[in-house]
């Protein structure tokens, strides 16, 4: 971990200008890179939400979703959409693909462990479609993929122990069986903010409201970010790995701000509560029989950090705490989560 938060740190130098871009100078032209990588390791534990790694290519803002090279042909069905056909919006459209992996507190016993969590692994694809303004951003993220052995938790885990001269968990034969998994989310975040110039010290408050829906994950979320700093970036900030919805964007076009070529820091402190309707990592298999237990309805993520924009590039690092999520779970879990976006 230290080498890859060596190698995230130096990939945040290079240059050009990031997010809110003024007329006067260059947009992005080919879009946003962002790289998420969240795990355990930061509070020395292995258990529960253990990993996630996930890569996000964001287009620059388009007029029409259909105008975009990647995945306009299917992105070009919402051009005309309720709500998201409003030609006063500035658009972008978002590939990602992620994984996730969940073990229960005692990896080192090869038996069912029945009552802790399964082991489980998600791997997926997603298509992001985004439709904002300066004060407001709205996001619906479609997710495809797969849950069971066929998501490669196994061989992802023993490979990054075996790197790091780690002993592997044991009871991998006892995970989730293969699924098909879909799901559908959609989020709307505010600015508000303390001055629109961004200079010097200043403050801004990111308030947001979603949904998600399917086999995988289905819940309703409410949540806020708080952010105190010097040069803020004129973004919509940058949230843990999310099936609620989390695409950062650069905020091109008239109405942007100019803050090129300028270093800029912040702190900031996130909360967000969840109703859970269903979580398959704890209620097991949708379609057939598996390992599950009780989870909890509600669940909070609570997280504090700090990050770093210079240029074209925005790094950022989160140390979240989730509370409890399911009954008979020893103890609430705490990750860290680093964040690197460059902007081309």
């Amino acid at each position: 971990m230290k080498s890859l938060i060596t190698l995230l740190t130096s990939l945040a130098l290079p240059g050009l200008t990031l997010a809110q871009i003024a007329p006067d100078v260059h947009p992005t032209y080919f879009g946003a890179l962002t790289i998420y990588v969240e795990n355990d390791t930061f509070s020395n534990t292995d258990q529960d939400y253990t990993s996630g790694v996930r890569v996000s290519w964001t287009s620059p803002s388009l007029r029409h979703f259909a105008d975009d090279s990647s995945a306009g042909g299917i992105a070009s069905f919402f051009d005309d959409a309720p709500l998201m056909g409003d030609s006063s919006y500035d658009r972008n459209v978002a590939i990602s693909i992620g994984q996730s992996i969940f073990t229960p507190v005692d990896v080192r016993n090869p038996n069912l462990v029945v009552s802790e969590r399964p082991y489980a692994a998600w791997l997926y694809a997603g298509l992001g479609l985004v439709w904002k303004k300066p004060h407001v951003k709205n996001t619906l993220l479609f997710n495809l993929g797969v849950v069971g052995p066929w998501a490669l938790g196994e061989q992802a885990q023993h490979a990054v122990h075996e790197a790091l001269g780690q002993r592997s968990p044991e009871g991998w034969n006892h995970q989730l069986r293969n699924e098909v998994g879909i799901n559908i989310a959609y989020e709307r975040k505010w600015r508000l903010r303390d001055r629109y110039d961004r200079n010097g010290v200043n403050w801004d408050f990111l308030p947001y409201i979603g949904a998600s829906l399917g086999n995988v994950y289905t819940h309703a979320n409410l949540g806020g970010e708080f952010r105190l700093g010097w040069n803020l970036p004129d973004d919509f900030g940058t949230g843990a790995i999310s099936d609620s919805a989390n695409t950062p964007t650069p905020l091109e076009g008239v109405a942007a701000q100019p803050w090129a070529n300028r270093f800029g820091c912040h702190l900031f402190l996130r909360a967000e509560g969840r109703a859970v309707l269903r979580n398959i990592f704890l209620d097991g298999n949708t379609f057939r029989e598996s390992h599950s237990v009780d989870k909890r309805p509600f669940v909070a993520d609570l997280s504090a950090g700090f990050a770093i924009n210079w240029r074209n590039s925005k790094l950022s690092y989160a140390y979240v705490y989730r509370t409890l999520e399911y009954d008979g779970q020893s103890n609430e879990q705490i990750f860290g989560s680093i964040t690197l976006t460059i902007f081309f």
